[in-house]
C-alpha cells in the first residue's frame, strides 16, 4: 500500500518497488520511498559494467570469496528507511551471505562493494547521495568508474579517496585482498 507521507507525496515500500512496472527504457532506484528513473545509459557504460564483472567474478570464483552481483539486482539497505539503490556491479563476502543461497527479492543488506559506472544522464548530486547513502548503511568499498575520463575514484571506509587513470593498478583493498586489474583493463572495448 502507498503512504502519503510527505505533504501529498506518495512513497512507496521496497515490496512495491519490486513488482513495479516501468517503461522498457527506464532504470529505476527507490529513495525515501520516492521513485527514481533515469534513462538507459548507453553502450560505454555497459562495456565497462561487463569488463568489471568479468574481472570480479573470476576471481571471486576461484578464491570462493562471496557474489559478484551484475547490474539489475537491488539491495534494500539496512536502516534507510524505503531505499532501495542498484549498483552497476556489487560484492557480497561469503559469510554475510546465506549458506543455502540467496532468495528471491531484494538483497536486504548492504554490499561490501558497489560499483557505480558514470552515465551521460547522473548528475553531480545524484551521484552524492548515492555514496552518502552507500557510506551509511556500511558499504567498506565503493569504485566510481568514470569511462569518459577513464577514472576510478576509490572511495573507502579506511583511507582518504583515492583516483586511478589509465595505467594504474586496481586493487581490492581490505575487501577483496589479492585482487588487481589494470584500470585499462576496464576501458578495454570503449572507443576513446
Amino acid at each position: 500500500m502507498l503512504d502519503f507521507a510527505r505533504a501529498g507525496t506518495m512513497l512507496m515500500s521496497p515490496e512495491e518497488f519490486l513488482v513495479h512496472t516501468l517503461p522498457h527504457d527506464q532504470r529505476a532506484e527507490l529513495v525515501r520511498g520516492e521513485l527514481r528513473m533515469t534513462p538507459p545509459p548507453g553502450a560505454p557504460h555497459g562495456v565497462v559494467v561487463i569488463n568489471l564483472a568479468v574481472l570480479l567474478s573470476g576471481f571471486v570464483k576461484r578464491h570462493r570469496a562471496g557474489q559478484v552481483f551484475p547490474d539489475g539486482v537491488g539491495y534494500q539497505l539496512p536502516d534507510l528507511p524505503h531505499t532501495v539503490r542498484v549498483p552497476d556491479t556489487s560484492f557480497v563476502r561469503a559469510d554475510r551471505l546465506p549458506t543455502d543461497g540467496v532468495r528471491p527479492g531484494l538483497l536486504k543488506l548492504s554490499p561490501d562493494l558497489a560499483v557505480e559506472v558514470l552515465s551521460p544522464s547522473e548528475t553531480a548530486s545524484a551521484l552524492e547521495e548515492k555514496l552518502d547513502d552507500y557510506r551509511a548503511c556500511g558499504t567498506p568499498l565503493i569504485w566510481v568508474v568514470d569511462p569518459a575520463r577513464r577514472t576510478v575514484m576509490i572511495v573507502a571506509n579506511d583511507a582518504p579517496v583515492r583516483w586511478l587513470r589509465e595505467g594504474d593498478t586496481l586493487d581490492g583493498g581490505r575487501v577483496l585482498p589479492g585482487f588487481a586489474c589494470s584500470v585499462d583493463d576496464l576501458f578495454e572495448g570503449v572507443a576513446r
